[in-house]
């Protein structure tokens, strides 16, 4: 078995029928199309497993900066694993990934996203993090809360600065250019797994546009999905009017939204409206605790001030690891330390010094948005 980066454009092509075998049927997409990339040679990211010169496993890896605040995180998605029906159960997936931590640790990276939840990441230190509502959004409502005398209507191809404006002026957010932002649109990479396709709204007042959606809604194929919001930036007031247009736009009787728990803006509007609690999609690695402390000061000191004092991580052999801050310390797992780091309510077997506490949670944003792997 030999287990490295894919090179040839022949590969690539190889890597997108693999994954197409495993995951879909005719009537979905491509992998390729969906999730471009995950098979972009430009990139030239994802790992293979070939036995025979044949590509029997695949782990698709992309790298992204997720922005919290002034700081930005350096990290990994992975998606698309698979291994051919013929060879799975032989350590293909496992081995592949024990090069894929090597790598990212090179590279800088802080992060390790995952969109599973399988033993086979839990082996490396993959956990369920974050905390999200989960609001079913009835047309009822929606119209109840869509004050405010937005217009809403269909995105066109003059609004790509405004939607990345409106983008960027998220304090959590993964960093997409005008140019990646069409793309990830125009690629609907969850969308397609439910037999979606994306619609995109604006909400403007007196000309000034205010808020878009992207929207996952029924098109040609037959859906096996709900339709939801994927992804959305601006006032929130508008953003609900825009799912209160959408509901009657495309006849839908629901549309799911998942809000973080720092979202504040959203969660006020949305303060009536019943919801499920629930955790962001996946799961994630620390990969490197020093690495991400260095990476999270900047946000910080945003936080509190040039001041701030530096939170310091070491690393033990089984995964966890020492947190210092001043002469306060705080020793967990691997699992605690995701808890900590990303969970509005931690869960954590030693007490925790006030100075360490309030340096958390850390917001992330929603990882089944358009920058889904």
């Amino acid at each position: 078995m030999q287990i490295r980066q894919l090179r040839s454009e022949e590969e690539w092509k190889e890597a997108v029928k693999l994954s197409d075998l495993v995951f879909r049927d005719p009537e979905h997409i491509s992998m390729g199309e969906a999730f471009p990339t995950v098979f972009s040679a430009s990139l030239g990211q994802s790992f293979g497993a070939w036995e025979e010169e044949k590509l029997v496993s695949f782990v698709g890896l992309v790298p992204f900066v997720i922005r919290v605040g002034a700081a930005r995180l350096k990290v990994y998605a992975i998606g698309s694993v698979c291994t051919h029906p013929d060879f799975r159960g032989k350590g293909h997936a496992g081995a592949i990934l024990e090069q894929v931590n090597r790598h990212i640790r090179n590279a800088g990276a802080s992060l390790l996203l995952v969109s599973g939840d399988r033993p086979l990441y839990q082996r490396i230190h993959c956990y369920p993090f974050g905390g999200f509502n989960r609001y079913s959004l009835k047309p009822e409502q929606a119209s109840a809360l869509s004050g405010g005398g937005w217009k809403v209507r269909e995105r066109t191809s003059e609004d790509l600065f405004v939607l990345q404006d409106l983008a960027e002026e998220r304090a959590v957010r993964y960093e997409q250019s005008v140019t990646e932002l069409a793309d990830l649109i125009q690629a609907r990479a969850y969308a397609s797994c439910l037999k979606l396709e994306h619609r995109t709204l604006v909400a403007e007042k007196d000309g000034r546009a205010a808020a878009f959606a992207v929207l996952a809604v029924p098109g040609a194929a037959k859906s096996h999905g709900t339709p939801r919001v994927i992804e959305w930036a601006g006032d929130p007031s508008a953003v609900v009017s825009i799912v209160a247009d959408a509901l009657g736009r495309y006849g839908l009787d629901s549309l799911d939204m998942a809000v973080s728990w720092h979202e504040n803006g959203m969660l006020e509007t949305l303060r009536d409206v019943p919801f499920e609690e629930g955790r962001n999609s996946g799961t994630v690695r620390v990969t490197d605790p020093r690495l991400l402390m260095e990476q999270l000061a900047p946000y910080w000191r945003e936080k509190a001030g040039s001041e701030a004092a530096s939170l310091t991580a070491e690393l033990s052999e089984d995964g966890g690891c020492v947190l210092t801050l001043g002469t306060d310390s705080v020793r967990v797992t691997a699992r605690e330390l995701i808890s900590l780091l990303f969970d509005p309510k931690p869960q954590l077997s030693e007490p925790l010094a006030q100075a360490i506490a309030d340096r958390f949670p850390i917001p992330l944003p929603y990882t089944e948005g358009l920058n889904m792997v």
